[in-house]
């Protein structure tokens, strides 16, 4: 089945906007978060994201736009909390209208966008909240934006434009590396695939990607594991045991690690399971794997 696009969520995957460390709301900051904080446009916000105080974060994040709505960094904020939103629920939860919600994220990008077209942060949402919609919408869908997502991600790549969230939860550009390193390790090489997306993926491109994400923000759990599962993949395609082992010592490196967030407990099953099973790390997502079939996009 073609689930091609699933990871990309990061989010499940790369969770480039990932749960948060666990924290306390009431954390008094110290000197060197003053440091960090000097260059946030709102640290009272920042500082909900990385408490996840997700419910607080946007009820707040969406009163100080109503009032400043010239305000650019207050759309990506707004975006950034209905993702956290989106992702405390299954896909299969009726409680939530997860597409509705997603729909808003992409619009407030938008909005923003339309303020100052080039904003790495607002790019970056607009990217995921694409990702988002194409999975929830179907397969088709997702190859359909697939394009688009990729050019907003490029774009934030490209840009010199630097970004930490107080815990590192968020880093830029460094998620869009890994964003992008997935997007090309998931989406199949194929001629068809590029008729309908206009993009293609490619495996040299992925490695590369993920390469700098892992210099750029190094030991970060899910930085180190889609880095490991390229090199396995890459190793694998281009009969390279060297790649395929210096892949697994990094998982078995991944597992010294410490959990801090919720999906860092995914990311450790699946390191073993990869570990265990190396053979699937081309088809790896943390939504489940990705195996996909010309047939089925033909059709």
């Amino acid at each position: 089945m073609l689930t091609t696009l699933k990871a990309l969520l990061l989010f499940a995957f790369i969770s480039p906007l990932a749960q948060p460390a666990s924290a306390t709301s009431n954390t008094a900051p110290t000197d060197d978060d003053r440091k960090i904080a000097a260059d946030w446009a709102h640290e009272d916000l920042e500082r909900m994201y990385t408490n996840g105080a997700f419910d607080s974060g946007i009820l707040e994040a969406k009163a100080q736009l109503a009032l400043r709505p010239d305000d650019v960094d207050l759309y990506w904020h707004v975006a950034r909390f209905l993702y956290e939103i989106g992702e405390r629920h299954s896909k299969d939860d009726a409680s939530i209208d997860k597409e509705a919600l997603y729909e808003e994220m992409l619009e407030v990008s938008n909005r923003g966008l339309q303020r100052d077209p080039e904003h790495p942060h607002l790019l970056f949402a607009r990217g995921i909240a694409t990702g988002r919609l194409g999975t929830t919408r179907g397969v088709i869908a997702s190859l359909f934006m697939a394009e688009d997502l990729e050019a907003d991600w490029l774009r934030v790549a490209e840009s010199r434009w630097e970004y930490s969230s107080l815990g590192g939860e968020e880093v830029l550009p460094c998620d869009a590396y890994s964003a992008l390193g997935i997007l090309y390790r998931l989406v199949p090489d194929w001629w068809i695939v590029e008729v309908i997306a206009g993009m293609r993926g490619d495996l040299d491109a992925s490695l590369a990607y993920l390469q700098r994400a892992n210099d750029c923000s190094p030991d970060r759990m899910e930085i180190v594991k889609e880095y490991a599962v390229i090199r396995i993949c890459y190793g694998q395609r281009h009969d390279s045991a060297a790649m395929v082992e210096a892949g697994i010592r990094d998982l078995h490196r991944m597992l010294t690690f410490t959990p801090r967030k919720p999906t860092d407990h995914t990311d450790l099953r699946h390191a073993q399971m990869l570990i265990d099973e190396p053979a699937l790390a081309c088809a790896y997502s943390r939504d489940g794997q990705a195996e996909s079939h010309k047939s089925e996009i033909a059709h």
